[in-house]
């Protein structure tokens, strides 16, 4: 009898250690397909390592579903497949499903939830979460406004490169919000946000506010500071 126990527990860890091996390799099949384009290949690929609790099949379905692509723009569907990859720990799941509560795409808008699942992703390092956290805060939704909370989160995420969060964090400092004035950081970070349309208007509006002293100043700890923060590879 003792010998059969171990049997089965030896034949039910094979199970499932094939189970996951079918998973990955449905997985990284999906992945193939949609670089091809094949979007509704890939969606068929990614449901079935979904359906095995492969967590990344999980949120790639999930994307998809909550775009179109390969399958019907379902936004309830995306949340349940969201969900599913967010209660496996995964931080863009979590932050995709956060967004969804914020914006009411598939559910009534629940700023509660939201704050619940950025704060999961943000509180694990993810920057876009902590980035989006951040925004609640600086606004007061869903949260108690909190301009020094706010800038905790934006300059963690900007730790990261997070474009958005140097835009936030050169606003706040050229404007004086929730931290003291200070142009020169104000022009770094907003270098450092690129030149995405409202960063490239709000720069050249404080660069125009600026003196040159200050300019080259900011230029210099850009400099410093990308050298401090190597791009990933």
């Amino acid at each position: 009898m003792k010998n059969l126990a171990v049997f089965i527990l030896i034949f039910a860890s094979f199970s499932f250690s094939a189970s996951a091996q079918s998973a990955k390799a449905q997985f990284e099949q999906g992945v193939a397909l949609y670089e091809e384009e094949n979007f509704a290949a890939a969606a068929a690929a990614f449901a079935k390592a979904a359906e095995k609790g492969y967590v990344d099949a999980q949120f790639n379905l999930g994307l998809m579903t909550l775009k179109g692509e390969g399958v019907e723009q379902d936004y309830p569907e995306a949340m349940r497949l969201f969900r599913l990859a967010a209660e496996q720990g995964s931080v863009k799941a979590q932050t995709n499903l956060a967004r969804m509560y914020a914006k009411a795409k598939g559910v009534a808008p629940n700023y509660g939830q939201a704050v619940f699942w950025f704060r999961k992703a943000a509180d694990a390092g993810y920057d876009d979460a902590q980035y989006s956290l951040g925004v609640l805060y600086a606004s007061g939704i869903g949260v108690p406004r909190d301009l020094r909370k706010a800038w905790e989160l934006f300059n963690a995420a900007s730790e990261q490169n997070n474009l958005s969060a140097h835009y936030q964090l050169g606003l706040m400092y050229f404007k004086g919000k929730g931290v003291a004035e200070n142009k020169v950081e104000g022009l770094k970070f907003l270098t450092l946000a690129g030149d995405f349309e409202e960063s490239a208007l709000y720069l050249k509006y404080a660069q125009g506010k600026s003196s040159a002293e200050e300019i080259a100043e900011a230029n210099k700890m850009v400099a410093e500071w990308r050298a401090d923060h190597p791009a990933k590879p």
